[in-house]
C-alpha cells in the first residue's frame, strides 16, 4: 500500500500507480512541464505504485511520468535523462487518492 505525506507535511509529492507492475531494474522518471527530469528512481523490486515526495516538486504542478531512459543511480536516487524512455502519463503534485495515476487521467 501506498503512504502518501500528511496534510500537514511541508512539501508537495506525486503519487504514481502503474496500470500493471513494472519489473525490478525498471528506471521510472518524472519530469515537469519543461521537460527537465527532477527524479529518477531504479526500482529495486516489482512495483506498481510509488510516492515520491520533496521540496522540488511544488504543489498543483503538472509531472509527466516515464519509464527507461537512462539512469545513474547508486542507491534511491540519481541523474538520468529521458533518451528512450516511454510516456506513461501525466500526475498532479499534491493530488493522492486510490485510483490517481498515469493513464487515470
Amino acid at each position: 500500500m501506498a503512504v502518501t505525506p500528511g496534510t500537514s507535511s511541508s512539501q508537495s509529492g506525486v503519487q504514481l500507480t502503474f496500470g500493471t507492475a513494472v519489473a525490478a531494474g525498471t528506471t521510472i522518471q518524472l519530469a515537469d512541464t519543461s521537460g527537465n527530469v527532477v527524479a529518477t528512481f531504479v526500482t529495486a523490486k516489482m512495483t506498481a505504485s510509488l510516492v515520491y515526495s520533496s521540496f522540488e516538486i511544488r504543489d498543483g504542478e503538472d509531472y509527466t511520468v516515464y519509464t527507461g531512459g537512462t539512469a545513474d543511480v547508486g542507491a534511491g536516487l540519481g541523474d538520468g535523462t529521458l533518451d528512450g524512455a516511454q510516456e506513461q502519463g501525466t500526475v498532479t503534485a499534491g493530488e493522492y487518492t486510490a485510483a490517481r495515476g498515469p493513464g487515470s487521467r
